[in-house]
């Protein structure tokens, strides 16, 4: 565990109305850590950061926190009057903590013990100037425009003025909410790069598997009440929790198995014989007290067989699309056929939905065509999540009509059992939509939409709101759908499992696509990059090739010596990165390198630099000596 304790609990209980978030719970985060807080929604990962923040207070529970921590929290939603206030603004509210202390530096004795203790303080956080810091923060994170109003920001954009003003604070504990929600791909790996180095610790929800992975150093579910904790990556984490649940449920056998037993002693004993064995009757009524494990069951997610498609289904030709002055597609092509499963992916703003309202027939290029053939059937959940109605209960979106059954790939099913699939208790399906959970609006809207067969779905953004085990579900049903799938999502994780093909709506409208998932997308998109930054630099700044040899000869014998050098010192070279690399993979890393973290980062990065220079230099004597032995 890394460091000292800075906030923890024991005993601690709460409930909301007929829920029970805790059950007497022990939870307790370290000098840092950075933890991923995961668990169904509805759970309570969210009250728990309340809790953690100050901003509520639970039934019971005893709650220490170290002194002088500093904790800044970056909720889901912004608070109430921010719309008219400015980026600087809002931001510049985080800056609390040094103004009063910089107040405080100006009214001391310069001679006094604090006045220096004050002096080192905002030396070693750069809080002189504030103003300065508040401008670093928003250079950081791309916030370029610090006199625009908040209001007129996009979800995205405001999310990340949000965790601005958590950060510039540079608290002791930062706690953030779905920090990724709503992000592209793009800002989330900027956001990654800022937590990656980030000096103090780190407690944060999200459903973001690939940024859980690269930034958690500890995963911690909150399941049934309970905080059960794991050290690692996500996939150590299932590893753990199947493991878990094998321990729990062969424990839960023997305590039937011995109850059994029991049962069948009662029957057979004479009475006498019970009142001498009240022991034995004692110890079988607390074993019958114990509860069994309790389990949140899969949301069991069939997606309608697709309806026939024909040879061709949508062509796309050189269709471009321009709105508001600015070209978001410029001469794209692309032929959909049944089995492709495409992501598509972009920046906020580039206009991945408005490709899809013209894929679906609902807007019309400026320029090229978009061919539907009659066998095509569109199945779209869109950002709006069917726009279901609040004041309808979850019931009465499935069924409008008050009826009792739902038509499903060609069955009747009763409505209670269709919407169990989804996770809906019997209480649930009579609740009113404005009351139920974001996670449950987007497991009705999946209901809603999912029973009507088609053979072209086009998912919006699906991973908004919903759980990681929901997302799994998800997942897992696309994978066996039989008919053509378009999916914008931001979530690198769904796309790798899911997608066979990428459209990917870049810069100036240019729009690429491919074969392959995410990661071989953005690995090509780096490829293209570096090229094009090496054909952008001046001519007179390109090395000169080296000039040919008149003739072809033979190492020198200092070339000899050095090649041999080289052979020894590539797998030194290569052993020293591994080493390094073990150091950062360790889960006590930061406990154990946490004060030279920058030193090592350095070092490794230099070590692979090294490493090139010692190739290049291999393969450079290699193949002269290749071209002599010819």
């Amino acid at each position: 565990m890394a460091g000292k304790v800075l906030w923890t609990v024991d005993g601690l209980n709460d409930s909301i109305g007929l829920q029970t978030l805790f059950k007497n719970a022990a939870f307790s985060i370290h000098e840092n850590e950075r933890v991923a807080l995961i668990g169904r929604n509805g759970t309570g990962k969210s009250t728990m950061l309340r809790i953690i923040s100050g901003d509520y207070s639970p039934t019971a529970g005893d709650i220490t926190v170290s002194r002088g921590c500093v904790i800044s929290f970056m909720q889901q939603a912004p608070p109430d009057g921010y719309a008219e206030r400015t980026i600087a603004e809002f931001v510049r509210d985080g800056l609390h903590r040094f103004q009063e202390v910089l107040k405080e530096y100006e009214n001391l004795n310069p001679s006094s013990a604090k006045h220096a203790e004050i002096e080192q303080f905002l030396t070693s956080h750069d809080a002189w100037d504030p103003e300065q810091k508040l401008n670093q923060v928003l250079s950081k994170l791309e916030l370029h425009e610090p006199d625009k109003k908040c209001g007129e920001l996009s979800g995205g954009n405001m999310r990340r003025v949000m965790l601005a003003r958590a950060i510039i604070a540079e608290p002791d504990l930062l706690l953030l909410d779905e920090p990724t929600n709503h992000l592209d791909a793009e800002t989330v790996s900027a956001i990654e790069d800022f937590l990656a180095s980030y000096r103090g610790a780190c407690l944060f929800v999200t459903h973001d598997r690939c940024f859980l992975d690269r930034i958690a150093t500890r995963i911690v579910e909150l399941d049934n009440g309970s905080f059960f904790t794991c050290e690692g990556s996500y996939a150590d984490f299932l590893a753990a929790k199947e493991e878990r649940e094998y321990r729990e449920d062969v424990a839960e056998q023997k305590r039937l198995a011995f109850l059994r037993r029991e049962i069948e002693w009662v029957r057979r004993a004479p009475k006498a014989r019970l009142r001498r064995n009240e022991g034995r009757l004692k110890r079988y009524e607390n074993i019958a007290a114990v509860k069994a494990p309790e389990r949140i069951g899969n949301m069991e997610l069939i997606i309608p067989e697709a309806t026939q498609l024909g040879n061709r289904t949508v062509s796309i030709k050189n269709i471009s699309k321009s709105m508001g002055g600015k070209t978001l597609i410029k001469d794209f092509s692309f032929e959909f056929e049944a089995g492709q499963r495409v992501g598509i992916v972009g920046r906020n703003g580039a206009g991945k939905t408005t490709l899809l309202k013209m894929i679906t027939g609902q807007l019309e290029p400026d320029s090229g065509t978009v061919e539907i053939a009659p066998t095509v059937e569109f199945n779209y959940i869109d950002q709006s999540r069917v726009r279901l109605d609040p004041e309808k209960t979850v019931r009465e979106e499935i069924v409008p009509d008050g009826g009792d059954t739902v038509q499903f790939n060609g069955a009747s099913i009763g409505v209670y059992g269709y919407l169990k699939r989804f996770l809906f208790e019997d209480e649930r399906i009579n609740t009113q939509v404005k009351l139920i959970s974001g996670g449950e609006r987007a497991r009705l809207a999946l209901a809603k939409i999912l029973r009507i067969k088609g053979n072209f779905m086009i998912l919006d953004e699906p991973a908004n709101d919903l759980d990681i085990p929901t997302l799994r579900v998800l997942e897992e049903s696309l994978l066996s759908y039989n008919g053509i799938l378009a999916v914008v999502s931001h979530d690198r994780y769904f796309l790798n499992r899911v997608c066979t093909h990428i459209i990917a709506i870049e810069e100036d409208g240019f729009v690429f696509s491919d074969v392959g998932d995410y990661d071989s997308y953005e690995a090509k998109r780096k490829t293209r990059q570096s090229a094009k930054k090496a054909e952008s630099v001046p001519a007179e700044q390109k090395a000169a090739p080296p000039p040919k040899p008149k003739q072809q000869t033979k190492l020198s014998y200092k070339e000899e010596r050095e090649l041999e050098a080289l052979e020894n010192s590539i797998p030194e070279t290569e052993e020293a990165i591994a080493e390094l690399e073990n150091k950062f993979s360790d889960p006590d890393f930061f406990a154990k390198h946490g004060a030279e973290i920058k030193e090592l980062q350095q070092e490794l990065e230099n070590r692979k630099a090294e490493l090139e220079k010692l190739y290049a230099r291999w393969e450079e004597l290699e193949a002269k000596k290749e071209s002599f032995q010819k």
